[in-house]
């Protein structure tokens, strides 16, 4: 893993000397040696990480490497800053580094930072030796160690699975399968994640009853694919007659193979494949006729020409039912009765991994009904696992996953290692994830495709780590053609793989602390503070401390000490939780001046401010403030040329100087769009922001609109407007590079023909996602549905407004997702949703319309509905008859309407997983 990180640090070091100065004509033959450098460096990293070499001496070598490269990165960031501040004429980075040799013979710190550079490019120089010899000495001994694994994960087809439970349908199906002689694609890829029993599935369909007269052969490929002896193994199943199999070569492998299987029923099933070009290599050998059946950890590989058949994790009862087995527990038995509640406990720990449930069943097993000693085992299953009787097994199930992790190429390696930043179980927000890969540097601008942001490429990194299925992606409620996922989470047995990789001592990657287990409250029960022993902040460049209690904390102390931090992050799991206390001292900005990632979210600043220092940092990527209490940004933020994500959704007001548009580098800016006031009293000013991607909330009042077409690369905007112009700006035909726009329209007057003309043009626009208007006057009606309008607009909200709207014409609308209608909203007597309307509307919405008194719902209309509410609807005679069809509504929430309304509802059957919440008259204020 070392490696993978060192080659990470390369990356960035690449881009900042390549990259940034490859237009540097003058020092060309000084570029030119730290790229050849670079990439010697960088293929014997990767030599070393693909075969997975690994001795004591090799892991120093890559510890020097890595200080180096941080040290050759501050040192040209440092030097760049210094360089601008002297030349304030200068526009560009590439200005600051343009002339570079010849500026460093200008400035009076040039000597020193000419001697660091050379002695860099020295050290770069001797470390590549360094490496070529180790990785040339390791040869031998490495093989053999590959080797001892390489056996210890081969399967075989006579394994006997004593505890197996659920699977029968998938057996059924793929022996059908098999059977089914009419079938074109007979290749079958059985995928999941590690432990899911991909090989117990493929094992039983190849011993299946039915199949024992085909033609049949089992390999397993590992990681180190050598594909004569696989064909070499599979021939001799296949015909027992043959000999010195070594003496045939590669052709003639296959073409025995083929000519014994092309007129045979036969089954081959290839288990343990890792990467497609391995069964690109041997599928030549197998006949249109054969059935193949795989198993991989790989989607990606599962969907390359054939029918992939993607695994399950157990259900709860299933669950149970292997973990009776397992803890050779019998169903019948009176006792068993007193332990169910904590056995099914323990299994929902487990998560539907049937590994999982084996090992804490195999721990139980001797426990037999011992009530206490269960319950003792399920408080502490991670204790027993790593440190108690599991131990053994645990390191089976470690193995087990570890395949996943080994065979990650490099570059996805530090990607699924920061994932321990989070708690167990947290779900991580995906856009939040990108922006800090892509500011640690994880993500490579090589990878970056002509039309793409870097933001892209660390998608398309994460989907390659869910394609692996070592990371699951949660669906959002409402989602965009752009944005399908809004968080992701790891299983609890790969989150402690994750963690155990990433905070390893010899790695120094990253260190999680859970604030829980520090607390103190020795000054008075109610001031309690977090106190972090320093040795353990000092032991990693990163820091990540996750809170998750209901108490306020004072302060947190121990963090005075602490020194060369490269990313602090303090995370509150629910931003409705108390403040966290953080003051000017508490940490010494001095002592980690090369941090790149400072979040501080909810947290209660001393004074109100941010500390003083923090201005300092000038190599931070990413500040977060998200749900703190700061009164003012100061000035000095404009002196983090580096800045890429600024986060500044604070609790309260916040006072911004006028700076923010000096930030060049700026990528994603996050705002409140309430709680914004300028200092010197203009609009924010965003001209200038030539690299903004991302731009959330701002707000026409107090930020100047008409710089938003003068951000080219701006791809996703959030905007709340309250006048005709700034709509008019937002929705123009000069922001066609956008994206996704998300629009607020508030207290507008379109009662001209050329506003609405603006709003008709707005809604053709493919990037309007969401849009809501509030006390907006419109002449006429809304704007009648025309072919290729609002095509991905998935949110619609309309309150109080003037002018009538047609509910039917909404109904055409491909995306939508989410319709409310409130406050008066003009609208026909009758509605009728007709058949095969609203699509996707998963969310509705009706509230105050005091005009709707009949509405009716076609067979077929809004068949994923899962949501309804209606409030103050008082002359709506009742729910439409046709919802009594939706096999997806789950939850009904009927407030303040007539009592005979009610008593209609309570007396329908909307089926067993509706959820009806109805209230004669609201006691809140709903917001919907």
């Amino acid at each position: 893993m070392a490696e993978s990180v060192a080659n990470v640090f390369l990356e960035t070091l690449r881009d900042l000397l390549v990259e940034e100065t490859k237009f540097l004509l003058s020092v060309s033959a000084d570029v030119d040696k730290v790229k050849a450098d670079l990439r010697s460096i960088h293929a014997l990293l990767m030599k070393a990480d693909r075969e997975r070499r690994d001795s004591p001496t090799l892991k120093l070598y890559i510890s020097q490497l890595k200080d180096l490269a941080e040290k050759a990165e501050n040192l040209l960031e440092t030097y760049a800053v210094e360089v601008e501040s002297k030349r304030e004429g200068r526009r560009s980075l590439k200005d600051k580094f343009r002339r570079y040799i010849c500026i460093m013979c200008e400035c009076s710190s040039v000597h020193e930072v000419g001697n660091e550079a050379r002695d860099i490019i020295s050290a770069l120089a001797d470390l590549t030796k360094k490496l070529e010899s180790e990785l040339d000495h390791q040869g031998s001994s490495s093989h053999s160690k590959q080797e001892a694994e390489r056996l210890l994960r081969q399967t075989y087809a006579h394994e006997v699975e004593h505890d197996f439970v659920g699977m029968e349908t998938d057996i059924e199906l793929l022996v059908s399968k098999v059977k089914d002689e009419t079938r074109k694609r007979r290749v079958v890829k059985i995928y999941g994640m590690g432990g899911l029993g991909n090989t117990t599935l493929a094992r039983k369909v190849y011993n299946h009853a039915d199949l024992q007269s085909y033609a049949r052969a089992w390999v397993c490929i590992t990681q180190q694919f050598e594909h004569k002896a696989i064909l070499g193994k599979i021939l001799k199943q296949l015909d027992c007659s043959v000999t010195k199999i070594e003496d045939l070569d590669v052709d003639n492998l296959v073409t025995r193979i083929h000519s014994l299987l092309v007129e045979s029923k036969c089954v081959i099933v290839i288990d343990d494949i890792w990467e497609d070009v391995h069964w690109e290599i041997i599928k030549q050998a197998f006949p249109v006729n054969c059935n193949v059946i795989l198993t991989t950890r790989s989607q990606n590989i599962a969907i390359q020409e054939s029918e992939p058949h993607k695994l399950k994790f157990l259900t709860e009862d299933e669950g149970w039912a292997l973990f009776q087995k397992v803890a050779n527990l019998s169903p019948v038995d009176t006792d068993l009765k007193s332990l169910e509640d904590v056995g099914r406990e323990i299994v929902s720990k487990c998560e539907g991994l049937p590994l999982s449930i084996c090992v804490i069943g195999g721990i139980l097993r001797p426990k037999e009904y011992d009530l206490p000693e269960w319950k003792k085992v399920n408080a502490n299953m991670e204790l027993y696992l790593r440190h108690g009787e599991g131990v053994e097994e645990y390191k089976r199930v470690k193995q087990v996953l570890e395949l996943s992790y080994d065979a990650l190429p490099y570059y996805l390696k530090p990607c699924f290692l920061y994932l321990a930043c989070f708690p167990e179980d947290h779900n991580i927000d995906l856009e939040r994830l990108y922006l800090l890969w892509m500011a640690e540097g994880f993500i490579s601008y090589q990878d970056k495709g002509p039309n793409e942001t870097l933001r892209d490429v660390a998608q398309r990194y994460l989907t390659e780590l869910v394609m692996r299925c070592m990371v699951q992606l949660h669906k959002s409620n409402s989602y965009s053609p752009l944005n399908k996922f809004d968080t992701c989470g790891l299983h609890d047995l790969m989150h402690d793989l994750c963690s155990s990789k990433a905070e390893a001592e010899e790695e120094k990657f990253l260190k999680r602390i859970d604030a829980s287990k520090y607390l103190t409250d020795i000054l008075s029960p109610t001031q309690t503070r977090l106190v972090i022993p320093p040795s353990i902040g000092n032991s990693k460049s990163r820091l990540a401390i996750s809170c998750d209690f209901e108490r306020a904390l004072s302060s947190i102390d121990g963090l005075e000490e602490v020194k060369g931090l490269r990313s602090f992050m303090l995370f509150q799991k629910d931003l409705f939780l108390p403040f966290i206390g953080f003051k000017e001292s508490t940490i010494d900005f001095k002592m980690s001046q090369y941090l790149r990632i400072f979040v501080v979210e909810g947290c209660e600043f001393e004074g109100g401010k941010l500390p003083i220092k923090v201005g300092e940092l000038i190599h931070l990527r990413y500040l977060s403030l998200h749900y703190s209490n700061v009164g003012e940004l100061p000035k000095s933020v404009c002196n983090m040329p580096y800045l890429q994500t600024l986060d500044l959704r604070v609790l309260n007001v916040i006072r911004l100087p006028n700076v923010i548009c000096k930030m060049k580098r700026l990528k994603h800016l996050f705002l409140s769009v309430y709680n914004i006031e300028m200092i010197e009293g203009d609009k924010l000013r965003l001209d200038g922001l030539h690299e903004l991607e991302t731009l959330e909330w701002i707000n026409s009042e107090t930020t100047c609109i008409a710089d938003i077409p003068k951000l080219i690369s701006l791809q996703s905007l959030d905007v709340r407007v309250c006048d005709e112009d700034s709509m008019s700006i937002v929705l123009s035909k000069k922001n066609s590079q956008l994206r996704e726009t998300r629009l607020e329209v508030e207290s507008c007057d379109l009662s001209s023909e050329k506003d609405m003309e603006v709003l008709n043009e707005g809604l053709m626009s493919p990037s309007l996602v969401t849009l809501k208007m509030s006390g907006c006057n419109m002449s006429g009606t809304f704007p009648c549905y025309t072919e290729g309008m609002c095509q991905n607009l998935v949110i619609l909200k309309l309150y109080n407004c003037k002018g009538k709207v047609d509910v039917e014409e909404f109904g055409k609308y491909p995306m939508l997702q989410e319709l409310t209608l409130r406050y008066s909203v003009k609208m026909a007597e009758t509605i009728t949703f007709r058949s095969n309307s609203f699509p996707q509307l998963k969310c509705l919405g009706l509230g105050e319309l005091q005009d709707l008194k009949k509405w009716e719902v076609e067979k077929g209309a809004m068949p994923k509905l899962i949501s309804l509410i209606i409030m103050g609807c008082h002359n709506l005679e009742k729910v439409p008859d046709g919802l009594r069809f939706s096999s997806s509504l789950r939850r009904m929430e009927i407030m303040n309407m007539p009592r005979e309304f009610i008593e209609r509802v309570n007396g329908e059957d909307y089926g067993p997983f509706v959820e009806k919440n109805i209230m004669l008259r609201s006691m809140r204020r709903v917001v919907f």
